[in-house]
């Protein structure tokens, strides 16, 4: 049972906002003391856990980069690029790059998740523009933001992947069929989802736009109109 702290490391460290890679590591060393286990063993399990699964070292080093980069000022020219960008805004933001985040994942290149790419950099950006309008963002707003990202990060893993022949999901539908007596191509499962992973893109953009669009009549009734007496 002692081992779980580890667990209540992670949920205290991510509910109090900290650091995401301290956590991971501080959690690690309390379920290994907790566990009994030493150093040697320790290290020895996470090395041939690295060997057998290359991503998760992949992960390990695009997180460590990312700390660096935003160690070094990655979120602030973020910021200062986006403030530049007359007329776009977070709901635009968020919208485009779900779409773009789709169809990367449709040819299995994605461009990036939440801690690697949306925490890092896109986040700042979209906060830029709001304070680039001359306000405060308001919690509840960033809140919605990082809601946003997040289901749009999950719509387009989801109906990406299945326009990926070689991926998994696609071949499971295939032998799922198979075993039912009806054979069918991979590509012919991949052109029946297209016009659905389209509604898909479509629908999620749009209702991106509109949560956006309320929040920021809630949050800042009077901001476009202070900024442009600015």
């Amino acid at each position: 049972m002692l081992s779980l702290l580890g667990v209540v490391v992670v949920i205290i460290g991510f509910a109090l906002k900290l650091e995401p890679i301290a956590i991971i590591f501080v959690s690690a060393i309390v379920t290994a003391i907790c566990g009994g286990i030493n150093v040697v063993d320790l290290l020895t399990t996470v090395g041939s856990t690295f060997v057998a699964n290359r991503n998760q070292l992949i992960t390990i080093i695009l997180m460590i980069l990312t700390g660096t980069l935003e160690r070094n000022g990655l979120k602030e020219a973020g910021a200062e690029l986006i403030k530049k960008a007359k007329g776009l805004t977070t709901g635009m933001l968020i919208a485009i790059w779900g779409v773009l985040d789709q169809i990367f994942i449709i040819f299995k290149i994605p461009i990036g998740g939440i801690p690697s790419y949306v925490r890092p950099i896109l986040m700042p950006m979209t906060l830029g523009i709001v304070e680039a309008k001359g306000y405060e963002v308001a919690p509840e707003h960033e809140e919605t933001i990082k809601a946003l990202y997040g289901k749009d990060y999950n719509m387009s893993n989801f109906f990406g992947q299945c326009l990926f022949a070689a991926n998994s999901s696609v071949l499971l539908i295939q032998s799922t069929l198979a075993t039912v007596g009806v054979e069918v191509d991979v590509m012919q499962i991949v052109k029946v989802q297209i016009p659905i992973a389209l509604f898909a893109m479509f629908v999620n953009a749009a209702q991106t736009l509109i949560v956006d669009g309320r929040m920021v009549k809630k949050c800042y009734p009077d901001g476009l109109k202070t900024a442009k007496n600015k």
